[in-house]
This record gives structure tokens, sequence and C-alpha cells, in this order.
């Protein structure tokens, strides 16, 4: 290998059990949740005493523990969140995973020693991105998982940040912390550890114009954005030269089976690689790759985006959950008997689970309990044998295929790894001393440098009739049972003659292996206890934020997506005025000073601009300030970096930041931001308890489509342009608009950037808040913000018009604009989450 350092592997666990099949199949980390504050709010998680189990076990045995922290924290849940934290911390865990910008600078300040890693949900994606995060204190960062070989390893070979990233399991098909699609239209938010997985559910993808009004029809219509999982145990000698330093699998809602069949094979490829031998130069035994598809898989693997991209390629368009393994097809059936015949091209077992593919949403399946090969009852078939299987029962056909989705040999085997006797042992030395007039003594030491001594009460005597051997006290000694550890050496110094009762030496062993277990669990013995309370009331004052409730002057804002092709931006009537960055080319130049002369001018940069977006903005950022704009509105932690090299102009962060509480807040006016536009996901009360800052803006979207997701896959180009691994994509984007429908037959409108192939896909329903004005007045906020993606330019000035009377008159301007109103509702509106919040 070309790099001098083994990364670790890094394992989920969301249970007990999950945590032990990751230690004892080899994994040198695990990340793990507590009964709250963490992204997978329905896997089982730990409790407080859990967790120090948990942490006990895995220190005596090598492993770290990361606690995960990483979803969006508010106002009234920080202080609880921090004391959670402390309890883990006192408790010994080795770094904490966060999401939530405030909730990690609190981290910082009131624990500067442990680890701070910045979560996949933070959406950090190029250099800039992971030089703040250093600035701000962190120790790693896990990469955005659409990033690239190339780009992983230009990141690590520039930074001083430990790099993190996922090798295997599910992949999201939206950018990690980009996505409110979950949380928009069902109230179960990702950000918040409850997504319901939507991506997963059936779309078709239609022209706009195309099909309006009709029901989808089914050949039309497939599982678009569920992406297969990521499986790289093949190009891991890729990954590791690239610099990283911990290989994640992904999987806490998984079972400890799936937990223990990966993190064995991940093992023993990873050691693989670093042995001295030939060995490590073979591929992957077809054994091995088979049992990873048989513990899940979704239409096979994909290496996600670690060699680039491969669109349509890395999609499980036919079904969204575990495929297993194909074993044939149906060659008869008897429905009314629920049997089936196949010809088998894999072997098949009593308590095997399978699923017969019909074409329908729901497979028909059972665990088999019959097998029948001519007639006669067995216990296993292998291939190319027919067999009959009973007790299947749904709608079957001949020809139909047949998976196995669970192999009951597989999971036995994988269960035996982690229950029964422990299989991960702690290489020790040691030297027990039988003397004469002194007491029976033990040294044992590990590798790490901790260090025991134990003398007993006992002291030798002369042997009356048979001496103890060095032989004896050897083998007695030796016997380390159900502790973690085994000797590697084992010296003996016996004076002749002397009688020792084999009780004493195990005694004396016992005593020293469980002082030695101590020393090892106890990594941080300068954690103490503090007044937590009292530091909190400290590093959350905020002198001069308090809201009295009065109504404000607001601002008005217009943010567009697009150029928008007639419309009169220099006339529209608000304050300031986001305009994509596509739109600041020098042909532009004197359009751009028009608006500017009329509202405050921004360039909109999208949360995601890696590729191309990214050269091509850092190439022509200079010549756009130079045009004279008022600032940058930056949606991402890279382009915060980038843009503070622009003193002159204001940087004002998007939503897509998550600012979902006061100490975001007064972080980014720390970090040099003047103001930003809060969450989507608050609701009005949480909003109106949030901090205010002086020389802040705090802006809040009130009308528009709200983008539910950024993707570096693109449904149109994948569907539409027929782009895969080996076709290229004939852009079908370039003069035509398409969106999504889903089954309920709401209409998602995708735009596609056409510069990296990216695509933002935004709610099929309209935000509109005309009927809460009165109460957005009273929030203490300096702005609101209007969202312009398909409307028509008179469209655009009506909707500017209505809020800005609104704003000027309150409630009683609703009658003047009903018309306009009920057309906007006629299309579909929402609330948001304004009235109640995310779950």
């Amino acid at each position: 290998m070309t790099r001098d350092f083994k990364p670790e592997l890094l394992a989920p666990c969301g249970d007990w059990e999950a945590f032990m099949a990751a230690v004892e199949n080899g994994a040198d980390a695990v990340y793990v949740g507590g009964k709250l504050f963490n992204a997978r709010q329905y896997a089982s998680n730990f409790d407080e005493e859990k967790i120090k189990e948990v942490i006990h076990y895995a220190h005596v045995r090598d492993v770290n523990v990361y606690q995960t922290m990483n979803i969006l924290i508010s106002d009234s849940e920080m202080r609880e969140a921090l004391k959670a934290l402390e309890r883990s911390y006192l408790a010994g865990i080795d770094g904490v995973i966060v999401q939530d910008i405030g909730l990690a600078s609190l981290i910082r300040k009131l624990y500067p020693d442990l680890a701070l890693h910045a979560s996949t949900q933070m959406t950090v994606y190029n250099l800039q991105g992971v030089k703040l995060l250093e600035e701000l204190g962190f120790k790693r960062v896990v990469l955005a998982r659409e990033l690239s070989l190339e780009e992983i390893q230009y990141i690590t070979e520039n930074t001083s940040l430990e790099v993190e990233v996922f090798v295997h399991g599910a992949l999201c098909v939206c950018y990690s912390g980009q996505c409110l699609m979950s949380s928009i239209i069902g109230g179960r938010s990702g950000n918040r550890g409850k997504c319901a997985q939507p991506c997963r559910l059936p779309y078709q993808l239609l022209e706009v114009g195309e099909g309006s009004g009709l029901p989808q029809r089914k050949a039309n219509r497939g599982y678009f954005m569920s992406p297969k999982d990521l499986c790289s145990v093949d190009i891991l000698d890729k990954i590791i030269k690239s610099g990283v330093k911990s290989l994640k699998i992904e999987g806490r809602m998984k079972s400890a089976e799936y937990v223990a069949t990966v993190v064995r094979i991940y093992r023993k490829y990873l050691d693989r690689l670093f042995e001295s031998t030939d060995s490590r130069n073979e591929g992957i035994v077809e054994k091995d790759m088979k049992d990873l598809l048989q513990i899940f898989n979704r239409g096979g693997f994909s290496k996600g985006y670690l060699e680039g991209k491969t669109g349509k390629d890395m999609m499980s368009f036919e079904k969204p959950k575990n495929w297993g393994i194909y074993v044939g097809k149906v060659m008869a059936c008897d429905r009314a008997q629920g049997s089936i015949k196949i010809k088998l091209e894999e072997p098949l077992s009593l308590g095997d689970g399978i699923e017969v593919w019909n074409g329908e949403d729901e497979s028909p399946g059972t665990i088999v309990t019959s097998i029948r090969v001519n007639g006669k009852a067995v216990t296993e078939a292998l291939p190319q044998q027919v067999v009959e299987v009973r007790n299947v029962k749904g709608r079957i056909n001949k020809g139909n295929k047949v998976y196995k989705t669970s192999d009951k040999k597989l999971n036995a085997s994988a269960r035996e790894s982690f229950t029964g006797k422990f299989k991960k042992r702690i290489p020790i030395e040691g030297r027990i001393t039988v003397a004469g007039g002194k007491p029976l003594s033990i040294i044992v030491k590990d590798y790490e440098g901790n260090k025991v001594e134990v003398k007993s009460s006992y002291v030798p005597e002369k042997a009356l009739t048979s001496p103890v051997t060095e032989e004896k006290v050897l083998k007695q000694a030796a016997k380390t049972g159900q502790t973690p550890f085994e000797f590697k050496e084992l010296l003996a110094d016996v004076e002749d003659g002397l009688s020792v009762p084999v009780s004493e030496i195990n005694n004396i062993r016992r005593h020293a292996l469980n002082q030695l277990e101590i020393k090892r669990t106890d990594r941080y013995p300068l954690r103490k206890p503090g007044n937590l309370q009292e530091k909190l009331e400290d590093v959350m004052h905020f002198p001069g934020n308090s809201r009295n409730g009065e109504e404000k002057n607001l601002k008005i804002s217009a943010c567009f997506y697009k150029d928008m092709a007639g419309l009169e931006y220099e006339s529209l009537g608000v304050d300031r005025i986001y305009l994509p960055f596509s739109m600041f080319v020098k042909e532009n130049k004197e359009r751009i000073l028009s608006i500017k002369e009329n509202a405050e001018l921004f360039v909109f940069i999208p949360p995601v601009t890696r590729g191309n977006y990214d050269k091509l903005i850092k190439s022509r950022l200079d010549d756009i300030v130079n045009m004279g704009i008022d600032g940058i509105l930056a949606g991402n932690p890279g382009t915060v970096k980038y843009a503070g090299a622009y003193p002159k102009i204001r940087i004002m962060g998007d939503f897509s930041l998550n600012i979902f509480n006061s100490v975001s807040i007064k972080t980014l006016k720390d970090m040099g931001l003047n103001g930003a536009t809060l969450s989507c996901e608050l609701n009005l009360n949480q909003i109106r308890e949030m901090g205010k800052f002086p020389d802040f803006v705090e802006e809040v979207l009130v009308y528009g489509r709200i983008p539910l997701m950024i993707s570096e896959y693109c449904p149109v180009g994948s569907i539409k342009g027929n782009f895969g691994k080996n076709s290229r994509c004939s852009m079908p984007c370039k003069d035509k608009d398409f969106y999504l429908v889903d089954r309920m037959n709401m209409k998602f409108p995708v735009l596609c950037d056409r510069i990296d192939c990216r695509s933002m896909i935004f709610n099929a329903k309209v935000l509109l808040l005309s009927d809460t004005v009165d109460r957005i007045k009273t929030l203490g906020i300096d702005m609101v913000r209007l969202n312009f993606t398909d409307e028509n330019p008179k469209e655009v000035k009506d909707i500017v018009k209505m809020h800005r009377d609104l704003l000027n008159n309150g409630s009683g301007a609703l009658d003047s604009y009903k018309q306009l109103i009920d057309k906007i509702k006629s299309r579909g509106f929402t609330k948001g989450h304004f009235p109640r919040g995310v779950q």
C-alpha cells in the first residue's frame, strides 16, 4: 500500500446485538445513538446505562465509540441535548457526530477535549467547506457521499482533519442534509432523524403539459429515485490510497446479522491489503460477494459516485427493498395448493425466505417449510434441481422470477459469530512470581502501555509433598476464560520446593486482569463532572436578543432559481433580489446595474456546486463582485468560506444551512455572516422564541415552492436522456421542463442545472401564508422571502404587490387579492411547517 496507516473500519450499531456483532467481527470503531437527538430515531438505540456498557466493552477491546447527535436541535431542546451529551462524555465516548452548527459550537466550548465529527448531514463536499470546519474546531469530517475518489484525495492531501467516507450500505438519492421531502410532504423530517423515505416510492416522470390530469400509467412508473446500495469492497485499495482515515458502513436500522456479515467481509479484505503476502492482490472471493448480496441488496450494488456518475445504472428502478439473490423461475404453480415448482440456480434450504416477483408492487413470499425433489422431502436442494415449495400464497404465474431474500445458514453463521464464546481477544504479556517469604505476585501489561502489578496476601510455603512447578503455574495462570484477554507471552519465576494452591493463582490472575480491564476502559481520567447548568447559562446568554412581539417594518426579498424571461426585475418593488449565478455575465452588466439601482442585489449560489459549477463560480466571482453586487446568498459551508474572501460584500446564509436555533444564528454572526434565511422546518412559535442579534438579518420564507431535494443524480437525464455508465445523456432538459408525479398524482417540478447535470426537485405545492401575515409581523424577523420558480412575469409582480400590501395593511387587505389567492390555491398550496413544525 502507498499509505503507511490502516484506516479504521467503522460499523453501525442500532442495538446491543448489532454492537456485539460489530465488535466480535472486527470493527475498529462503532457509532451509536442515544434514545434522543440522533438521525435514526426508529432504531432501538441506547439509554444512558447501555451506552456505558457499550463504552466499557468496546474500550477494553480497543474499539472506539462515537455517539451520533446528527440532527437539528431546537432552542427548547438545546439544554437537554447538552445534558445528555455530558453523561456520555463522562462515560468516555471518543467522539460525537453532529449536524447542527450551533450545537457544535457549544460542544466546542463546553467539552474542548471531545472530538467533534462533522456529519455528512452538513453537506461538506469541497476543500473550502473542510477548511471552515477546521476553523470551527472539528477533528473529523464525514464527506458528502457524492464525491469521487479524486475529489476525496485532493481534500485529504490539503487538510489536517481526519476524513471519513461511506464504503457500504444504503445511499440517499439526495445530498444528505438537503432533503426536505419527507419533512414537507409528510411531517417526518430527515434532519430530525425521522425520514419516511418517500424516495423509495414509485414515480412517473413527465414533460410539463404531458399527462395533465390523468392517472399514472403503470408502464411508465418506476422507483426512479431509489438507489442501489453502495458496495466498495473490491476498490478498497483505491479508497485507502485516497488518504481517508475511516471507512464507514451504513446500517443502524439493519439487523445484527447484517452488521456481522458486512463487517466480517470488509475486515477480511482490509487486513489483506496490508499483508506482506501475494494474497492482497487476489480478487474478491465469489462466496463473500454472494454473502453481501444475500444479506441485503437492492438489485445488486453500485460504487456510488466513487468512480464517477453512472446515472440509471446506480438505481433500482424495479424494486426499492431487499432483493436477495435470484434462485430461478416458476416452472409451474398450483394456486389451490399454494405450491410452486422452481428450477434452481442457487441452493435452497428449509428456513430460507423467498419472494416471487409477479410484476405487482407486493411480491408473494414465504419462509420455506417444505422442499420436495421428485416427490421426496429434503432439507436442502442444489442448483439445477427442480423443487416444489408449498405455502406460497398470492398471484403467481409461470415464468415469475423467484428470489431468496434470506438465507438461514448465513444468518445462523452470522449470529454464531457474536453469541456464546467471545472471539475478539486483546493480546497481553505477564509474569508471575512464586518466591519463599514473599507474597505471590503477578504483572500483566498490554501493548498500549497499560501495566498492572498485583500482590496476593498469600505467602508461598515449603511444600510437604508435591511442590508447585513452573509448568503448573503457567498452565493455571494462562486461563483467561471469559475475559477479553489472551496471553501472547507469559513467564513464571518459580522457586523450587514451594506450595501454592491453585485457587490463589486463579485469584491473583483474576484480580490483575480485572484491574487491567478497568485501566483500559478509563481512557479519559481528566474528565470530571462540572457545573453544567452554570456553564450553559454563560454560553447561551445572548445580551440584547429579547423579542417584545412588536410589529416591525418588514422588508421583502425575492429569490429566483432561474432567469425569468420578460420580467422587469427593476420594477418589482422588493427590497432585495437574489438572482441566480448564471445571470451574472458580462453581457448582462448593464441590466445588473439597473436592477441594483432599485433593490439590494445578491448572487444566489446553489447549495451544491461541486465539479464544473464550483470551478466556474471561482473563475468568475471576482468579475461578479466588481459589478457592485451587495452580497452572496450562500447555502453551503464551502460557499461561506470562499465568499468570506470578499470583505466588502455581505454574506447571507440560505435555508439550506439548516439554521434551527439561536445558537446557530450567533455562530453564523461570529463567522462574519450578515444574515440568514431560517430553516423551513421551524414553526411560528419557534421563530418567535429565537434570539435577535444586532446587525444580523433574519429572513423567513413565506411564499413559493420549497426545494425538497438536491441530487447529483438527474432523473430527467437517466430516464428521458438514457444516461448510464456506458451511454451519454441526450439532454432532454435543454428545451423542455419536467416533473415527477407520485402515487397521489402530485407533480414535483425538476430543475436541471445543465452544468454538472445535477437536479433540484421542488415541492408540488406552493407555500402560501397570506392569511398568516399578522402573526408573521410579530415574529421579530427582519425580512420575508418569496421564492419564484415557474410563475409568469405578471404573477410575480402580482404576488410581490400582494405581500407588500399585506405587510403594510395587515390581513384587512386580503379581500383585494382573493382572486389571486384562489388561483394559487387551485394549483395546490401548503402552509408548510408554520402551524405545527416537524417531529
